[in-house]
């Protein structure tokens, strides 16, 4: 039977604990706002970008070579913090599922990671990441992350890899998060033709003065830039709102741990000035 002193100890310990918690979905709750803002700004500048593209385009300043490399990349994005449910496990699986696609399509799939978590998952499932990346704590730290990617691919295109996946997580309102599988590279032919066909939102279309290869060039960074930052974002909003989902639950656990701690407290307590009274009550009969 417990003490009072030590249920006395577990409700503080639990009391502590709870309020921790609550710090953490505080916390899970600003950032989900600062990395969705974020991700909203980067989908902004996306627009932008993409236009640019159809003027390209549509000056018929470049040609998008047909990819003809068989080697492909797939980034399987997570995290490097715990305490967010499933959702490293959801990255993953969705991660071997594109790479099993590509592997059937032949195009021999090489997995690298971002977030320790995911990368440690990828290697127990058979499927070691060549590379691996850290996920920032903040969102000062993202464009580091995002330049070293750029730089990675850049040098893995020379290599001969044509193809270039994006698997993370990103919220939705049904789910809390699902997972989403971007392609990044190649830019084909189709997508360029594409653009170059999609209706201009002014009346006046713009003219590209800038010599076209020069033009790809910028945007092609441009377009590595945006994707890999706005999927950094969007995964890293879906980390906080799923560690939100999580610290939920705990709270409400907790809570009733400690109502329920604090229950046999006062009972404890009730029993022990019961056996007080009746020892009184059975010393002063005892004396008379």
């Amino acid at each position: 039977m417990q003490t009072m002193d030590s249920l006395q100890k577990r409700i503080k310990t639990t009391s502590d604990l709870l309020a921790v918690v609550k710090t953490m979905k505080s916390l899970a709750a600003v950032n989900i706002r600062h990395f969705d803002q974020a991700a909203h700004s980067m989908m902004a500048y996306a627009e932008v970008v993409e236009q640019a593209w159809s003027v390209l385009f549509r000056s018929g300043g470049i040609m998008l070579p047909t990819p003809r490399a068989d080697k492909s990349v797939v980034l399987v994005i997570g995290s490097d913090q715990g305490m967010c449910g499933q959702f490293n496990e959801v990255a993953t699986q969705a991660g071997l599922s594109v790479g099993k696609r590509l592997d059937q399509e032949e195009f021999k799939a090489t997995f690298w990671s971002a977030g320790s978590r995911v990368g440690a998952a990828l290697e127990d499932s058979g499927k070691k990441p060549q590379l691996h990346f850290s996920i920032p704590g903040t969102l000062g730290g993202v464009d580091r992350v995002v330049t070293q990617l750029v730089e990675r691919m850049a040098e893995a295109k020379r290599d001969g890899t044509e193809r270039f996946h994006v698997v993370y997580n990103a919220q939705n309102e049904s789910e809390g998060y699902s997972p989403k599988d971007d392609r990044v590279l190649p830019l084909d032919a189709a997508w360029g033709k594409k653009l170059a066909s999609a209706p201009w939102p002014g009346r006046c279309l713009p003219q590209a003065l800038t010599p076209g290869e020069i033009m790809f060039s910028g945007l092609f960074a441009q377009h590595l830039f945006v994707s890999l930052y706005g999927a950094i974002t969007r995964s890293m909003a879906a980390e906080n709102s799923a560690r939100l989902a999580a610290m939920h639950a705990a709270e409400k656990n907790i809570d009733e741990m400690r109502t329920e701690l604090q229950g046999n407290f006062r009972q404890t307590r009730q029993n022990a000035i019961t056996g007080e009274l009746l020892d009184i009550i059975a010393g002063f009969e005892a004396m008379t």
